[in-house]
This record gives C-alpha cells, sequence and structure tokens, in this order.
C-alpha cells in the first residue's frame, strides 16, 4: 500500500500561518500546486484531512477550499461534518497502525521534501516524532486515577506534525 503524507510536510510549513487562516489556505494551494509539478501525481486525488477537534477549522478549509481540481474533503458522514475528530481511541488506532508501520519499514519520506523550506521541514518532523509519546500524570492522591495520553507537547513542544502523519496513515486504512 502506499499512500502520500500530504498533511505532514504541509503541516512542517504551517507553523508559521497559523493566526492567519487565509495564509493558511494560500499554502494549501501551494503545497497542491507543489504536488501537481510531480508527473506521477498531476491527475491523483487529493484528499484534505482537517482535525476538528478546534470548532469550524475543517469548514472553513472546505469553504475556501472547495473548487480544486481532483481535490476534496474528508468527510464524517456520522457527524456530518468535514474534518476528523481525534478522540482518544483514534489517537491509539492511529499509533498503533502507525507505529506497526515505522516497525515493518513501511515508512519512508520523499527526498528533498516537497516543501517551501525542506530542511525546516524534516527537522520539524523528526523533532515531533522522537518526543511523540504516552504521557502519564500521576493520581493527586490515593483514590484519583493515573492518568495517560498519547502527546507530543511536552516542554514547549508541538505534535501537529505527527498527529497529521498519523492521520494520513490511520485513514488511508479507512474506506
Amino acid at each position: 500500500m502506499f499512500f502520500f503524507a500530504l498533511p505532514c510536510v504541509l503541516l512542517a510549513d504551517m507553523h508559521t500561518a497559523w493566526a492567519e487562516p487565509e495564509k493558511q489556505f494560500a499554502l494549501v494551494e501551494r503545497h497542491i500546486s507543489r504536488l501537481r509539478k510531480v508527473r506521477e501525481l498531476v491527475y491523483s486525488q487529493i484528499i484534505i484531512m482537517v482535525e476538528r477537534n478546534l470548532g469550524f477549522e475543517a469548514e472553513h478549509h472546505q469553504r475556501a477550499l472547495h473548487g480544486m481540481p481532483h481535490t476534496r474533503f474528508r468527510i464524517d458522514h456520522a457527524a456530518q461534518r468535514y474534518g476528523i475528530l481525534t478522540t482518544e481511541e483514534v489517537k491509539y488506532g492511529m499509533m498503533t497502525l502507525f507505529n506497526n508501520m515505522l516497525r515493518d519499514q513501511r515508512v519512508a519520506f520523499r527526498n528533498p521534501l516537497l516543501s517551501e523550506d525542506p530542511p525546516t521541514a524534516r527537522r520539524r518532523i523528526q523533532e515531533q516524532m522522537k518526543v511523540y509519546s504516552f504521557q502519564f500524570k500521576q493520581a493527586a492522591n490515593c483514590f484519583g486515577k493515573q492518568r495517560v495520553a498519547l502527546c507530543g507537547k511536552v516542554g514547549g513542544m508541538k505534535d501537529d506534525v505527527v498527529i497529521a502523519l498519523q492521520l494520513a496513515a490511520y485513514y488511508t486504512e479507512q474506506n
């Protein structure tokens, strides 16, 4: 199976555009244009998957980018909304699948990355993959429960690129 991790490289580029949606949309368009310059990807179907844990960001992306040829948006049919809700169950599934793919050496990155700044994007991917792990929080007392979460937000780090990469792998396996 082959999948193309557009979100991973794109998110590595988007770090500087988070605050201004118009810059995000323009960056997505430029990135898709870069993909279309690769002969094998000219007519490939591109599926844009936006994490929808942050309100209506997925719908805003769909509204701004809906006319691009050979491009569609991931729809959560059960919720009747664009985007993907990353619940704890989904995060564990994504992590398990991606971990298996890494162990089986089924993950590869294009060299150079299709990015506005390939070295920075590659460094950001590496940094986030090194930190993303199970994080534990001890119970406040003996009557509480220890909590565990998959996260890369340690010491001021972010985990959006790793989440996007796992989403691409996980939802490529889904219908």
